[in-house]
């Protein structure tokens, strides 16, 4: 961890050469001030003090995120930004075409020390992200796509540019990070191309069972961490959040790289991890899945009870 995140160069020659006045403003539809964003108390409305509404979704648009996401028969897209709290905004993505909202985040700014990091980055400011869900409600889930954990329809595919999008953001507002805690073995998964574990043995956990090509498809692994039927010796691996950290500068990135967390990762390099299959037998969630036909391999594998099939 003594790389600051890269960022896909297309997305930030948008970044750069963006108009920062625009961020700021509503449309010229808006009437006045509907959404608050002059000073109300002495505050700013205005997300982290940077972003209005308008001014997010001229962001968005730049970088063709939500022109991809209608071509992908989403239908009209609209962005929302939640200001009750400024300083915690959540932005939603919603489509004409469902009810259910395309995508929903939660951010907060905290500092290092809140996160539990120590000097020099305890009193730097960092992005958190509380919550995110990007999915698909105009899709049903089938065998190629079976449901993971924690999911009400399928995902988009885009979880790689738009956690991008929201590291932008958080450079934007002079952020030195972006931190998180996955609520999942796959939700690690998709934030670990930017984001690492801080906690050395947790990092060397998810390095050794993400690296066992046995505990394949991805789809069936997360559901075996899930349901605690990966095992490594007598002991069960139960998944536990632990805090992901992006750094978006020097000092957050060599801050990160400890010789406690690299200890950490020594000692936990080298265990290995196995599936329960008997576990996972008895505690798949069959009710969850998509109707038959399954694949054979599933069915060899997993034997699904006759009464469900």
């Amino acid at each position: 961890m003594t790389d600051t995140v890269r960022i896909q160069s297309r997305l930030w020659r948008i970044y750069r050469r963006m108009n920062l006045s625009a961020l700021t403003q509503e449309g010229e539809e808006g009437d006045g001030d509907p959404l608050g964003l002059a000073s109300r108390d002495g505050r700013t409305r205005l997300a982290w003090e940077t972003y209005s509404r308008g001014g997010l979704e001229h962001a968005v648009r730049s970088y063709g995120t939500l022109d991809r996401l209608e071509a992908r028969g989403l239908g009209k897209l609209e962005l929302t930004l939640d200001l009750e709290d400024p300083f915690a905004p959540r932005v939603v993505v919603h489509s004409d075409l469902f009810e259910a909202p395309v995508v929903d985040a939660s951010l907060r700014q905290v500092s290092g020390r809140q996160l539990g990091l120590a000097r020099p980055v305890a009193g730097a400011a960092f992005l958190y992200l509380e919550s995110l869900v990007l999915q698909n409600p105009g899709k049903e889930f089938d065998w190629r796509r079976p449901r993971l954990p924690g999911q009400e329809f399928p995902g988009l595919s885009m979880s790689a540019e738009v956690v991008q999008l929201f590291l932008l953001m958080a450079k934007r507002v002079g952020a030195e990070g972006m931190a998180l805690r996955p609520s999942t073995f796959h939700a690690a998964w998709a934030y670990a191309r930017h984001f690492s574990f801080v906690d050395g043995a947790a990092q060397a956990r998810f390095d050794a069972v993400r690296a066992e090509r046995r505990l394949r498809p991805l789809w069936m692994l997360s559901w075996a961490v899930e349901l605690g039927c990966v095992r490594s010796g007598g002991e069960r691996v139960r998944w536990t959040p632990d805090l992901m950290v992006a750094p978006l500068d020097a000092r957050a990135a060599q801050a990160l790289n400890t010789l406690t967390r690299r200890a950490a990762l020594l000692r936990a390099r080298g265990r290995e991890y196995r599936l329960d299959l008997a576990c996972l037998r008895r505690r798949f969630p069959w009710d969850r899945m998509p109707p038959p036909p399954m694949p054979s391999s599933v069915q060899e594998l997993l034997r699904p009870p006759r009464r469900d099939v």
